[in-house]
């Protein structure tokens, strides 16, 4: 990627996501890099890791499957296996999750299971926790550099940051993200962006509310529905191309 595209969008975005004085809870553990170097702690949700640790004693998957990962609506996706059927999937989506904490723990929930593809859904959260779209770009770039390391081969598929009624307000910060790595991805064979922005917007052009659940932030089998309808095709070609190399 060039600088000259970096550059200019960093400092749009830092001018649009200065902190707003809403409340916080004290001692927030964001799991993100924060603008001012400071790295809070990344381990809440340990508990979810280590029940992912408990399953694999019970039965392994299948190394050169499909791994989803990221954070709540990757978790959320019961129907997943069934979905992607008969294509062999993990699903690693773990709590309300930032890239930071997908990072920390790629070790144990990417790079163990030898992916020879990755689906990536995570960013939304960092962008609410306030941090702008360009620290939250090269958090996922950090990711894609440790993919490459410990995976040569693998490739990965980001989806793009959703519409919804609940984080509406976020939709231009969301943008500003789904831009940078679309951009990022054009220049990359091994990596793919996958714009789901359509798949849930009504005819006002607004998040359609029938595809969610009653927290009009999460996806209900309908928007789940959209979202098989749109990853799939990129997913069979990618993985099926792997298959005859």
């Amino acid at each position: 990627m060039k600088v000259t595209f970096l550059f200019p969008v960093f400092l749009l975005t830092l001018a649009m996501a200065l902190p707003s004085c809403r409340d916080t809870q004290p001692n927030v553990h964001s799991g993100t890099l924060l603008p001012r170097g400071e790295v809070e702690h990344l381990d809440r949700f340990e508990h979810e890791i280590q029940a992912f640790e408990l399953a694999d004693k019970t039965e392994m998957p299948t190394k050169g499957s499909i791994l989803f990962t990221g954070s709540s609506s990757i978790r959320l996706w019961e129907s997943l296996a069934s979905d992607f059927a008969p294509l062999s999937v993990i699903n690693r989506g773990f709590g309300g999750s930032t890239i930071p904490e997908v990072n920390y723990y790629a070790d144990r929930i990417v790079h163990k299971y030898a992916p020879n593809l990755i689906v990536f859904y995570c960013g939304e959260n960092d962008i609410v926790e306030e941090h702008p779209a360009a620290v939250v770009f090269q958090d996922f770039k950090k990711f894609i550099g440790e993919t490459e390391k410990n995976l040569s081969g693998a490739s990965v598929i980001f989806i793009s940051a959703k519409p919804s009624p609940s984080r509406w307000a976020n939709w231009r910060q969301f943008q500003v993200l789904n831009g940078m790595v679309k951009q990022f991805a054009d220049g990359r064979p091994n990596l793919g962006f996958i714009d789901i922005s359509e798949t849930l917007l009504g005819e006002n052009g607004e998040p359609d509310p029938t595809l969610f659940i009653k927290d009009m932030l999460h996806l209900n089998k309908r928007g789940y529905e959209r979202w098989t309808a749109a990853i799939r095709p990129l997913v069979e070609q990618i993985y099926e191309g792997k298959a005859t190399q």
